[in-house]
């Protein structure tokens, strides 16, 4: 291979693959009947991120998100300087707040399932809504009177 070429090649993977070298992922599977936050934190406890996952959904979690960081917020790791943070600890929680699943130990590139968790792998059920039997409150039109036929 002729050196120029050589060298082309290495700047093209410097400049569009260089931030990809130090991003690490998760896959994330709500394998659950319930929509759940995700929590993810580094072996430091140091909080990566947070999503939220339907019932029977799943994505792929990253630890970069451009150059600029998650939602245009500056990214950790530019200010800071990279220093890993795994393995990961996974949080899954009910949207009530309460604990759902916990994974820890999670390595880069691994699948993690919300039932595949310690914990116990439940919601409450939310009560569903009561309706008065009665009216009440002020209607914007009063009931027409009744008529006698």
């Amino acid at each position: 291979m002729p050196k120029s070429l050589w060298l082309s090649l290495m700047s093209m993977l410097v400049i569009f693959g260089g931030e990809s070298a130090f991003a690490n992922s998760l896959k994330l599977k709500n394998d659950s009947p319930y929509t759940l936050r995700v929590s993810i934190r580094g072996a430091d406890n140091s909080f990566l991120g947070e999503v939220i996952l339907s019932a029977q959904h799943s994505m792929t979690w990253t630890d970069v998100y451009g150059r600029s960081g998650y939602y245009g917020a500056p990214n950790a790791q530019m200010q800071e300087g990279y220093a890993s943070k795994t393995p990961y600890t996974v949080i899954w929680y009910c949207m009530d707040g309460n604990d759902f699943s916990i994974s820890r130990t999670v390595a880069t590139g691994s699948l993690v399932a919300a039932q595949s968790g310690d914990g116990k792998r439940t919601c409450s059920a939310s009560k569903p809504e009561a309706y008065p039997t009665q009216p009440q409150g002020q209607y914007l039109h009063p009931l027409p009177p009744p008529t006698n036929q």
